[in-house]
């Protein structure tokens, strides 16, 4: 593991979104699809990276979105922030991870209308011109995952 983990994320990128609606309700299993466009880069001399993400949420309206990403040498892992103008002034609560074998897992707590839970972020296919991103929820601790809620798919621009 490195500073250098995300290098294939820099540059700029169209992102095709697949999305659950309302992941924290089971019976529900309406989707949307979108595209955004992001723009990666590295920052504080390769120990950190920033992407920004634009686009158009279905039955939202525009957004803009950033991640925040920051290599600790010490621990030997990542953590990953967001923040967009759906929730202003609000820096999300971190996920925490490492890439192995060339898939990238980050999880942590999280809190949605009272209810804890884990998330869980994964980075596939990083060797590839097409980087795919997917997003899951656990409401045990971790014991069993649901299903992914969100899958984004990189394409360069």
């Amino acid at each position: 593991m490195a500073s250098s983990d995300f290098d294939f994320l820099f540059g700029e990128w169209r992102v095709h979104h697949h999305k659950r609606v309302n992941p924290f309700d089971p019976a529900d299993d309406h989707w949307v699809e979108f595209d955004t466009l992001t723009g990666a880069r590295p920052t504080l001399s390769g120990l950190g990276n920033i992407d920004e993400t634009t686009g158009e949420l279905p039955g939202s309206g525009p957004f803009t979105g950033m991640s925040l990403r920051l290599y600790d040498p010490a621990a030997d892992r990542w953590g990953i922030w967001w923040a967009s103008t759906g929730a202003p002034g609000v820096l999300d609560a971190p996920v925490y991870g490492r890439f192995e074998h060339g898939v990238g897992e980050f999880v942590g707590a999280a809190e949605h209308r009272g209810i804890p839970f884990l998330q869980r972020f994964r980075w596939l296919d990083v060797e590839t011109p097409s980087p795919v991103w997917e997003q899951q929820f656990s409401f045990d601790g971790g014991a069993t995952w649901d299903g992914v809620n969100w899958r984004m798919e990189h394409t360069r621009t």
